[in-house]
């Protein structure tokens, strides 16, 4: 019987006897996970960036209200700087690399995916918000900003929790 059957979460200690996997192959198949994940994340964040850094020279960019420019000038700044922390784990890696130290590189390496990934989820709805202040009238730019932001909250905070593994479907209700 798995630990999932019995109500319990299934640890990493349970996927690796499952695997048959050393410890040191574990970390292999995190760090390659990790990887796979920055590199979805890096090319969604490097489009918004992109984005982002051509604005100013598009001609109607000199029509914006000056508080719009203060927020372009926020985003701008937050996108790039979003796009550098998803570089971290690698930067790290590249320079402890050889030194046994990859078990502190994964864990690091999970934290900042998590910290990218919610800051990729208000660096999308300040977007929502700078382009839809820029387009519509402040009440309905509002809406259209809060609505987007409550979508993306369910969608990377509230549903993963509800999908997580272990959980019987009585225990989730």
């Amino acid at each position: 019987m798995s630990s999932a059957d019995r109500g319990r979460p299934v640890t990493d200690e349970d996927e690796a006897a499952f695997r048959h996997e050393t410890p040191a192959e574990k970390l292999d198949r995190n760090w390659n996970e990790l990887l796979q994940e920055l590199r979805v994340m890096q090319t969604g964040t490097q489009i918004v960036t992109a984005f982002l850094m051509t604005l100013p020279f598009q001609s109607r960019f000199g029509d914006l209200a000056d508080h719009l420019r203060g927020w372009y000038l926020v985003l701008l700044v937050a996108a790039v700087l979003l796009t550098a922390l998803m570089l971290l784990p690698v930067v790290i890696h590249r320079r402890f690399f050889g030194r046994h130290v990859k078990n502190r590189t994964v864990e690091l390496g999970d934290r900042v995916v998590k910290i990218c990934l919610a800051g990729m989820g208000l660096l999308l709805a300040g977007c929502v918000a700078f382009i839809s202040h820029a387009l519509m009238a402040p009440d309905v730019a509002l809406w259209v900003t809060v609505g987007t932001a409550v979508v993306i909250a369910v969608l990377m905070g509230v549903l993963p929790l509800l999908l997580r593994p272990g959980l019987s479907s009585r225990t989730r209700r």
